[in-house]
């Protein structure tokens, strides 16, 4: 198939101008609260945009269709001999998002207290956690950026912010991936090379953690999962309910990373922070978390994976 790129600024298509003097388009899309981000090397004497300048990308094939990777706003620009070269971050990620603030959420469900911080800066909503409330937790000196990664480390979700959306979702349901994550299906041999890592880690099979009953005045504990080994979370929960979803997380999250590998191949509409299901690989068979995808377009358009599991 034939790669083919769409790529707007300030909401003009310049495509047909960049066409005949692109010299490549990186994109890295990460899974995490880190800004996504695009590098543009422009070959001959073209003028630079400036400083924080809207560049809006779409990547493709001239067969099928393009998808779109998303706002950008340009940071730096750099000419020398042979062109310029542009890198611009992802608009998501704005200065508002990443002032301290103190405030505190009191008997609201996670997705509840998400919806807060999406509504506070104009921004859209996905999540999964309405099934899940904190009788209190404080931000304190904490950028709303930092906090929300805080609670997905915290309860072992997926935060992050793309094309005006704010999400944050459970990675694990019950004993296997949500089902609110998209799932990418890919075959062994549909890749270029492929490298899986298995890790020599200690699988726990449990995890305790304590809480204090008000009404009986007195500390208890409560166990998830069954078996040795038993991992022990530290914390002073208030319900048990809470003690219990911390301590799914926190089993969830020391498990995690058993496995872990890179894949390199053709490029194709794969975002991070869903679900690669991969066929065709023997014993690496599976479904592995997508870390971080990133594209480059130049001759052709490849990428590569990041996965874990």
């Amino acid at each position: 198939m034939t790669p083919i790129f769409k790529i707007e600024a300030n909401g003009k298509d310049v495509t047909a101008a960049l066409q005949a003097d692109i010299v490549s388009i990186a994109f890295s899309d990460e899974d995490g609260n880190q800004s996504d981000e695009i590098t543009i090397k422009v070959a001959g004497d073209f003028t630079r945009p400036k400083y924080e300048d809207e560049l809006r990308l779409w990547l493709g094939h001239k067969e099928t269709s393009l998808f779109f990777c998303g706002a950008f706003l340009v940071q730096t620009t750099e000419r020398d001999r042979s062109g310029v070269t542009i890198t611009a971050t992802a608009a998501d990620f704005s200065s508002a998002l990443k002032a301290k603030r103190d405030t505190s959420y009191e008997e609201l469900s996670i997705k509840d207290v998400a919806a807060m911080i999406a509504d506070r800066h104009a921004l859209k909503l996905k999540s999964d956690y309405d099934d899940l409330s904190v009788t209190h937790i404080s931000q304190t000196k904490e950028s709303d950026m930092a906090f929300l990664k805080r609670l997905a480390s915290e309860y072992n979700g997926i935060f992050s912010i793309k094309n005006g959306t704010l999400v944050l979702l459970k990675r694990i349901e019950g004993e296997k991936a949500s089902d609110t994550l998209p799932v990418y299906t890919l075959s062994a041999d549909e890749v270029t090379s492929m490298s899986i890592k298995h890790a020599n880690k200690t699988l726990y099979l449990s995890c305790t953690a304590s809480w204090q009953d008000t009404k009986e005045n007195e500390a208890k504990s409560i166990t998830v999962g069954s078996g040795d080994p038993i991992l022990k979370l530290d914390g002073n929960f208030k319900t048990a309910a809470e003690a219990q979803a911390k301590a799914e997380a926190k089993l969830q999250k020391s498990n995690r990373g058993t496995r872990s590998g890179s894949i390199s191949m053709y490029g194709k509409e794969i975002y991070a922070g869903g679900i690669l299901r991969l066929s065709g690989a023997g014993e690496d068979n599976g479904d592995y978390s997508i870390k971080t995808v990133s594209h480059n377009f130049s001759k052709g358009w490849t990428m590569s994976i990041e996965i874990e599991k």
